[in-house]
């Protein structure tokens, strides 16, 4: 079995380090009326109000604020029914660590508030999912509806998990965090009615099989309504997962979701083989084989598709295939939260596994996979393409988005150009008779 914990001299050197932020942290004022909203001091050490983030949660009343101290918090944080602001003093020193092997144990669960400075790492040890008695998953499946401990126990956990119906009406901000998963997506989102979830100057690494972002609308028409998700400055990376984010729509009927993005950016992978990619997919924006022939022609910004890249489409050689493939293993092995946040990717979508052969024709490039490969997955109820954002049922992407990497983040500049560069790609590069 492989423990995937920080290691020791990392944790000294957090120690080391935390020293002069737990003393100013000593010095914060703390609100002293009990109507008002107060600020817990969490600190490993015992010198603040709670030495773990779950006892200060626990002790909180709704609107309190939680300052975290450095140090490896190695727990599964749950704030439910209510909001507690959690704030870290540093995001590089103040660790939030779980192992999410199971579904139901993520690091962070939460679903209003704002959570700020902190590293969340969904770790993973090879440990499945746990064992549980026949009372155990008949209160499980007596709390969950329209789902069942029977689906539940093939997933594993998410790094930050907001799926309350708290939520509803309220909003959660994550502010300079950094989001980790070995396991699942990074961050695992349902909305609810009149919500916000907002990300902010954070990155977010998938180190497994999840993307970055999984976001899908409520099934229960008592807390649907319109939502907004809205990604500011951020750096989203997928080293091994094909998809950067996953979008579902479940209930179009009763839920709208405006998407904005801002200044974000994105290190994507597309691989090769189908294999890595699944049929249910309906996204029906460009795929990257598509964009890749528009951005050799010279033709991907002249039809007014942006990215704030300089090079959108990449291609990795086979020796850096083999340097890459090496290098995740080394980090899986090791469980190396500084190795995972070199910058191994270029901004973009880099292509792995593609042979190095001279420039192919036309008839090549379009020479079709049974699936498409996509950066982002969506998926509608229906199973078939929605006239929404990227062809999700229920989705508009706000003007207000600007300067992100990926085309589809961006608002197309020339009105009606998209369908004029499927007709000119279409002509330009027409296969048979």
């Amino acid at each position: 079995m492989r423990k995937k914990w920080i290691p020791l001299a990392l944790a000294l050197a957090v120690l080391a380090a935390a020293q002069p932020y737990m003393a100013a942290a000593a010095e914060l004022p703390v609100q002293s009326t009990p109507a008002e909203n107060r600020q817990y001091i969490i600190a490993q050490d015992g010198t603040g109000d709670f030495s773990t983030i779950q006892e200060g949660v626990d002790n909180a009343s709704d609107g309190d604020t939680l300052i975290v101290c450095p140090g490896i918090y190695t727990e599964a944080v749950q704030v439910m029914g209510k909001e507690v602001h959690i704030i870290g003093l540093s995001r590089d020193l103040c660790i939030l660590q779980y192992d999410a092997a199971s579904y139901r144990k993520s690091p962070l669960t939460v679903a209003a508030g704002r959570i700020a400075n902190l590293t969340i790492y969904g770790m993973n040890s090879g440990v499945g999912q746990p064992v549980l008695t026949e009372e155990e998953i008949a209160a499980i499946n007596a709390e969950l509806v329209g789902d069942s401990w029977e689906r539940q126990k093939h997933y594993k956990g998410y790094a930050v998990h907001v799926d309350q119906n708290y939520l509803y009406g309220r909003s959660v901000t994550f502010e300079n965090c950094r989001v980790i998963s070995e396991n699942n997506h990074c961050a695992g989102i349902g909305t609810r009615g009149d919500s916000t979830v907002s990300f902010e100057n954070c990155e977010l690494v998938s180190l497994g099989g999840g993307s970055c972002i999984f976001l899908h609308d409520p099934t229960s028409i008592d807390v649907s309504g319109k939502a907004s998700f809205v990604m500011k400055g951020c750096q989203m990376t997928s080293y091994l997962c094909p998809y950067v984010m996953t979008f579902q729509s479940l209930l179009p009927e009763y839920n709208q979701l405006e998407l904005t993005f801002q200044n974000t950016r994105v290190s994507a992978v597309e691989f090769a083989d189908d294999g890595s990619y699944v049929a249910l997919d309906v996204n029906s924006s460009f795929d990257v084989e598509t964009l890749s022939v528009l951005e050799e022609a010279g033709a991907l910004y002249a039809a007014g598709l942006s990215s704030s890249a300089p090079r959108l489409v990449h291609t990795m050689t086979n020796a850096e295939i083999g340097a890459y493939m090496e290098e995740m293993e080394h980090m899986a092995q090791t469980g190396s939260v500084s190795q995972a946040l070199l910058p191994q990717l270029a901004e973009g979508i880099t292509r792995i596994g593609y042979h190095e052969t001279a420039q192919t024709d036309a008839s090549d490039a379009l020479a079709p996979s049974l699936l498409k490969h996509h950066v982002i997955a969506i998926y509608n109820r229906s199973n078939l393409p929605g006239a929404g954002w990227c062809g999700l049922d229920n989705a508009v992407l706000t003007a207000d988005s600007f300067g992100n990497t990926l085309v589809e983040m961006n608002p197309v500049t020339i009105p009606g150009m998209r369908d004029g560069v499927s007709a000119w790609y279409s002509s330009s590069f027409s296969v048979g008779p």
